[in-house]
């Protein structure tokens, strides 16, 4: 722009001076020429530069997801075209699922087993309690048998030997009952083995059952928001590893724009600032803007922890500092597309009006200029 103005300033000096020789090229007029040439150069250099600092190199941006699946395998169906436009969970494409459905049958299978195995260790345990039950009555009955005999001994009634099988009779019961009390203990320790409320055995197959369906419902790979998949290389039948990206989704629920500043303009930037952005792709216009965010950092002036020391050619300085805008009041006549290029002047608070006015003009005066390279 600035070449195109000091070409446009020779030649009308020109055709004042010496074409036409309107006015008299003498030493006043050399002045007034060379001064108002150095005036506007000032301007552009000094003022402009600082207050309403100028980008060349920018472009909109938008969130971009990577697509991959949850597992690998091969990819059964693709349901989407290159640049089509889908909604959050539309499906874009399924892996085969055959491997999880019969897993999911498998499964399902299991936990009617493991329930029929509770429901027996249930029943073990209520069979066990009434064991215990028989054996402390039986007990019960032969220590009292044990007590009348040997009441009966004291009156030389019974013979000895058939109070040593009373006494024989008592242990074998003890015996008993010590077995069908560890007996039960171990129907009870197996049946009371829970995890929040469900027995262990059934939360594990769940658990299973319940990765199975996740897995058989995520075959299909939706949309994570409105957006589209501009580079389409994926077809039926290709194999897929475990969740390698296989497709760029771009979100078109929300666009910025990214632009880079010299730092020597940026000391008076600040977000909220008012800026105008026009796009190369629409001669013409220019949309108004709002800073939103200043990345005060550079990737030249990073350090990489490591043992040998840095040289000159690690660390290196940058000149410029990345501001991201949104478009104020989007024209739905011109929308944002990701990657176009774009052109942005930030009006900072510092800034008079009529620097304002200048650097409007000479953005509109840019964007009119990207009609050359669209003669029709």
């Amino acid at each position: 722009m600035e070449l195109l103005l000091t070409i446009a300033y020779y030649f009308f000096v020109r055709l004042i001076f010496i074409d036409y020789k309107l006015l008299p090229f003498n030493l006043f007029w050399k002045f007034v020429v060379c001064g108002l040439y150095c005036g506007a150069a000032l301007t552009e250099i000094l003022l402009l530069g600082q207050f309403t600092p100028y980008s060349k190199f920018a472009f909109a941006q938008a969130y971009v997801v990577q697509m991959a699946p949850e597992y690998g395998g091969m990819v059964d169906k693709v349901y989407v075209q290159a640049n089509e436009h889908v909604k959050k969970g539309d499906p874009l494409f399924r892996m085969d699922g055959q491997e999880w459905r019969d897993r999911v049958k498998e499964y399902e299978a299991q936990l009617v087993l493991a329930k029929a195995q509770v429901a027996t260790m249930e029943s073990q345990v209520v069979e066990g309690k009434a064991r215990v039950t028989q054996s402390e009555a039986q007990l019960a009955v032969n220590k009292a048998r044990l007590g009348e005999f040997s009441q009966a001994k004291e009156k030389n009634a019974v013979s000895v030997i058939r109070i040593q099988q009373e006494e024989q009779s008592v242990k074998d019961a003890e015996a008993q009952l010590a077995v069908d009390k560890a007996t039960l203990r171990s129907a009870e320790a197996a049946y009371n083995a829970m995890i929040d409320g469900e027995h262990a055995q059934v939360a594990e197959i769940e658990a299973k059952l319940a990765t199975a369906k996740y897995n058989l419902e995520h075959t299909i790979i939706r949309a994570p928001s409105n957006g589209y998949v501009p580079n389409m290389q994926l077809y039926p039948g290709a194999f897929i590893r475990l969740k390698q990206p296989v497709m760029p989704f771009v979100n078109t629920e929300e666009y910025w724009v990214l632009g880079s500043f010299d730092q020597r303009g940026m000391q008076h930037v600040e977000v909220g600032d008012k800026a105008a952005i026009a796009f190369e792709m629409y001669p013409g216009e220019v949309f108004p803007a709002e800073v939103v965010s200043i990345g005060w950092a550079t990737s030249g002036a990073q350090g990489i922890p490591s043992g040998v020391l840095p040289n000159e050619g690690v660390n290196h300085p940058s000149m410029e500092f990345a501001i991201r805008l949104k478009i104020t009041e989007p024209n739905p006549d011109y929308p944002m597309h990701f990657g176009a290029s774009a052109l942005i002047a930030v009006f900072t608070k510092d800034a008079m009006d009529a620097l304002v006015v200048l650097r409007q003009i000479e953005i509109h005066s840019e964007s009119y200029l990207n009609y050359l390279f669209n003669p029709f």
